[in-house]
């Protein structure tokens, strides 16, 4: 007997979105929508794909993705996030899988597109993490940001991709990245991690030359140069943070 696969994905204002990532999850057994009070349309769009929509205040990242995975009734369960989708070729693969113990989670490789461009290069680019897991063995880090997911077990990886379309617009970039920095910067403090003055100033040059050159996002083209100077500032935000947090204590 094939095992049944909860698809979980929590939500704010993802009318954009949502469809396109719900349309390919018609394998899943449950569909599990944790919404945070989105003013849109996005709880009536996960209704008309037969989600079961759940409204909780949001508290940080990691709290409301393991609330998420907590509602749902199948073992194995997927985490995703709005703006993903998965390809027909990751959704055949995930279904012949045999979740028979071997593994107790997988990775997936996600296609990086930002401002419209399908980037074929980048740390970014198809590097895997992990969304597929057994939930008897695994659970969120319930930090602010950046989520984690911790599998106690054996880890595969699997060979087809999802699509991870990240941003469309150039201001929603620019606040989306001032937003998780500042989070960053918060975690960072709270776990008493301390900083120089020097180092928001330096963090600039440093994070741009990485991601552009050596990352090879030059190859990427506008969208790559515009992706280096976005993660760059994500990086000068995130330590000018911290050391506003110390400063004032």
């Amino acid at each position: 007997m094939k095992s049944k696969i909860s698809v979980f994905i929590i939500t704010f204002n993802e009318e954009k979105n949502i469809a396109k990532c719900l349309e390919k999850l018609h394998f899943a057994d449950e569909i599990i929508v944790v919404d945070s009070a989105s003013t849109d349309n996005t709880v009536a769009i996960c209704k008309k794909f037969n989600a079961k929509v759940i409204d909780k205040d949001f508290e940080n990242f990691g709290k409301q993705k393991q609330f998420a995975l907590n509602q749902c009734n199948n073992d194995w369960v997927l985490s995703l996030d709005a703006d993903e989708v998965l390809t027909d070729k990751l959704i055949v693969e995930i279904k012949n899988l045999s979740l028979d113990g071997t593994f107790d989670g997988y990775l997936i490789p996600r296609t990086h597109v930002f401002l419209n461009k399908v980037f074929l290069y980048g740390n970014e680019n198809k590097k895997p993490i992990l969304r597929f897991f057994n939930k008897q063995k695994g659970r969120f880090l319930e930090e602010k940001v950046h989520e984690t997911i911790q599998v106690s077990g054996n880890i595969g990886r699997l060979k087809n991709e999802m699509v991870h379309y990240t941003v469309d617009d150039f201001a929603v970039a620019i606040n989306k990245s001032a937003k998780y920095a500042i989070l960053s910067g918060e975690l960072l403090f709270e776990k008493g991690k301390r900083t120089k003055k020097i180092k928001p100033i330096i963090k600039f040059p440093f994070e741009f030359l990485r991601v552009f050159i050596f990352q090879r996002n030059c190859l990427n083209g506008y969208q790559g140069f515009i992706w280096s100077l976005i993660s760059a500032y994500g990086s000068f935000v995130k330590y000018a943070k911290l050391l506003e947090l110390q400063e004032k204590k």
